[in-house]
């Protein structure tokens, strides 16, 4: 179980949400692709180049048994600007939905393109 680490979990998880992103039409599983994309990349940072003998900066002794902090105060950052695309990404998909009734982006968008044609928009 050599291979079984964070970045190769993570290389699986990124390929299953591009799979999800590329494969299917709803809006939904593409947002939650996006999701599991944001976690796998989440998850690569945090686990590549790790040391399991680093400690907490707080508590370390000495500057070389310090953990680097930063890659995980850029992720917490990351996590936070995750949630709120998501959310803004879902109340997008809640108007659409609400002005075309469908999930599929290639019938919403040709109901657009159908609408706009009459002169309604």
């Amino acid at each position: 179980m050599d291979w079984f680490n964070g970045e190769t979990v993570s290389l699986i998880l990124f390929f299953i949400g591009l799979a999800g992103l590329i494969l299917r039409r709803n809006m939904i599983i593409s947002i939650i692709s996006i999701g599991i994309l944001d976690a796998a990349i989440i998850l690569f940072f945090i686990t590549f180049n790790s040391d399991l003998n680093k400690v907490a900066p707080m508590v370390a002794q000495s500057f070389e048994e310090a953990a680097d902090p930063v890659p995980h105060a850029l992720m917490i950052t990351s996590i936070v600007i995750g949630i709120a695309v998501m959310a803004v990404s879902l109340i997008l998909v809640i108007n659409v939905y609400r002005e075309y009734k469908t999930l599929d982006w290639k019938e919403a968008r040709d109901i657009r393109e159908s609408h706009s044609v009459g002169g309604k928009y």
